[in-house]
C-alpha cells in the first residue's frame, strides 16, 4: 500500500567522494520513497567548514544523476541555516533543557584518565551567578543537552526493539565553543524542518538514535521512525574502506560500468528479494524492494559478482543504446565506419564486456591492422616458419572461397585442418593472431566474415611477411 506522505533523505558529508556505503545508503532511501510513492530529499551536511569542499559536493552531485538517483527540491545546504540552529538553541536554553559546560579539554583528558569516559555533569548546577562570572571572564563553552534520569526505547525497522539505558550515556554536546551545532543536533533540526518519516542510514549511526530522540523529545518534535541497513564489509569481515581497494562511485562512472549494474549490485548487498532472481532493472528494484527483507547481518563485498552481474547488464541493454554510451565516453569510437558495422562489432563483443571501456580495449581490431605482438602470445600461436608454410597454403585456400560468411569461412577451414592433419587450434591460433593481433576474442569466424575478404587477407599476408619476429 503506497504512503505519498513519505519523506526520507539522503544526507552526505562533502568531505571526500560518495562512497559504496553512503551510495547504498541513497539507494535504499530512493527505493523506498519511490515505492511508496513518497519523496527523496538531498541534504547537504557541509557545517565541517575545513574539511568540506566544493569539489566533492559536485562529485556527489554528478554520481548520484549518473547512477539516476534524483532528488526531490528543494536542495538543502547546512551551511546555510546557521541562523536557524542558533534560534533553536536559544529556545532550549530558556527552557533549561541545555546547559553551557565550561570544562577545558584538560578537565575532561583528566576525566577520562581517571577511567571514565562519560561526562560527569560538572558543569550541570552551576548557578547564575557563577556562569555570569565566567561568562564576563570570556571563557569559552559548549552547551549540553541534559539528560532525564531512565531509558529510550525505539522500534528500527531492522533491528526491532532497541532499549538504551540513559546511564550509559552521558550530557551530550550540542553545540562546539566556535558555536556550530554538532551533527546530533543539525540532523534532528532539519530532519524536522523537512518533514522526514523516515531516517534511513548505516548501522554505526545506531549509537547516535537515542540521542537524536533525547533531542527530538527536548525541541517537542515528533520522531522519525528509524532503520539502520547492515554495514558492507571487506573480505576480512570488516568495514569496507579504502584499505580494502574499494573505489568510490566516480571510479565506477571512469571505467565504463553502467550505472544500473552497480545499483542492481549494491541492492543485494543486505537486501534479499525472496526469490532466486538476481537480474533488476531500477524499476524491477522499486517494485521488490521491501525494507522488511534487509537482513541485520552484514554483507560482504564481493567484486567477481559484481562483475558477473555487470557483464549480465551489458548484455540485457539494446546494442543502440550500448553505441550511445560508448560515443558518450569517446565520440571517435569507430569513426569512419557504418553504424551497421559498429553493431555488429558490439553484438560481438557484448558477451565479453563488463563495462564499456571493455568494449575499448578489446576493439581496436576491428578499425586498425596489428600494430604489434605480444612475445607471450607469438610462443604460443606463431613460434617458427613451420607456421609460415601451413598458413601460406591456408592463404591460397582461402583466397579461393567465394562464401566469405561465417560457416562457409568455417567448413573450409576446419576442412584445411583435417586434410592436413593438423589440430585446429594450430590454424586458428596464427589466423587470429595475423587478424587480431591477439589470442583473445569472438569466433575468429565471425571476425573474418564482418572485417570481410580484403582486410582478413591483407593482414593474413602482412604477417606472413614480418612474423615470427
Amino acid at each position: 500500500m503506497q504512503n505519498s506522505s513519505i519523506k526520507v533523505r539522503f544526507a552526505p558529508s562533502p568531505t571526500g567522494e560518495l562512497h559504496l556505503g553512503g551510495t547504498r545508503t541513497a539507494l535504499f532511501n530512493w527505493l523506498f520513497a519511490k515505492k511508496q510513492n513518497g519523496k527523496f530529499f538531498l541534504r547537504i551536511e557541509d557545517t565541517d567548514l575545513k574539511r568540506s569542499k566544493e569539489k566533492f559536493t559536485e562529485q556527489i552531485l554528478d554520481s548520484l544523476e549518473w547512477l539516476g538517483l534524483h532528488w526531490d527540491q528543494p536542495l538543502m545546504y547546512q551551511s546555510e541555516r546557521m541562523d536557524v540552529y542558533k534560534e533553536r538553541v536559544k529556545d532550549l536554553l530558556k527552557s533549561g533543557k541545555v546547559y553551557r559546560c565550561f570544562c577545558s579539554k584538560n578537565d575532561l583528558q583528566s576525566t577520562r584518565d581517571a577511567g571514565s569516559y562519560l561526562y560527569p555533569s560538572t558543569c550541570r548546577n552551576l548557578s547564575d551567578e557563577d556562569i555570569k562570572w565566567r561568562l564576563n571572564q570570556s571563557q569559552s563553552f559548549t552547551l549540553r543537552l541534559k539528560l532525564p534520569k531512565g531509558e529510550t526505547i525505539y522500534q528500527d525497522l531492522i533491528y526491532g526493539n532497541i532499549h538504551v539505558q540513559h546511564k550509559e550515556l552521558d550530557d551530550f554536546i550540542i553545540v562546539r565553543p566556535d558555536g556550530t551545532p554538532t551533527y546530533n543536533f543539525s540532523a534532528v533540526v532539519d530532519d524536522h524542518d523537512m518533514d522526514i518519516t523516515h531516517v534511513i542510514r548505516g548501522e554505526d549511526h545506531v549509537a547516535n538514535t537515542p540521542k537524536q530522540i533525547l533531542l527530538y523529545q527536548a525541541l517537542g518534535y515528533n520522531e522519525p521512525i528509524f532503520a539502520h541497513l547492515p554495514m558492507i564489509l571487506g573480505p576480512d569481515k570488516k568495514r569496507l574502506s579504502k584499505r580494502h581497494g574499494a573505489p568510490g562511485v566516480q571510479k565506477f562512472k571512469d571505467d565504463g560500468y553502467l550505472p544500473e549494474s552497480l545499483l542492481n549490485y549494491l541492492a543485494l548487498l543486505g537486501w534479499n528479494p525472496g526469490t532466486e532472481e538476481e537480474i533488476f532493472s531500477l524499476q524491477q528494484l522499486i517494485e521488490n524492494f521491501d525494507l522488511k527483507k534487509v537482513q541485520k547481518k552484514g554483507a560482504v563485498w564481493d567484486e567477481k559478482k559484481l562483475h558477473w552481474l555487470s557483464g549480465q547488464h551489458v548484455m540485457n541493454t539494446p546494442t543502440d543504446a550500448l553505441l550511445e554510451s560508448i560515443r558518450t565516453i569517446d565520440t571517435d569510437w569507430g569513426k569512419g565506419s557504418e553504424i551497421s558495422f559498429l553493431i555488429s562489432v558490439i553484438e560481438m563483443l557484448k558477451v565479453r564486456s563488463k563495462s564499456l571501456h571493455e568494449f575499448f580495449q578489446q576493439s581496436d581490431y576491428f578499425f586498425n591492422d596489428p600494430a604489434s605482438f605480444s612475445a607471450e602470445e607469438l610462443k604460443k600461436g606463431w613460434k617458427d616458419k613451420t607456421v609460415n608454410q601451413t598458413i601460406e597454403k591456408l592463404l591460397n585456400k582461402m583466397v579461393a572461397i567465394s562464401n566469405w560468411r561465417e560457416g562457409g569461412l568455417e567448413r573450409e577451414i576446419k576442412a584445411f585442418s583435417k586434410d592436413h592433419e593438423l589440430g585446429l587450434g594450430k590454424i586458428i591460433m596464427p589466423i587470429r593472431l595475423a587478424v587480431c593481433g591477439t589470442l583473445n576474442g569472438p569466433s575468429i569466424f565471425e571476425i573474418l566474415e564482418l572485417l570481410g575478404r580484403d582486410t582478413s587477407l591483407r593482414r593474413i599476408e602482412t604477417a606472413l611477411e614480418k612474423l615470427p619476429e
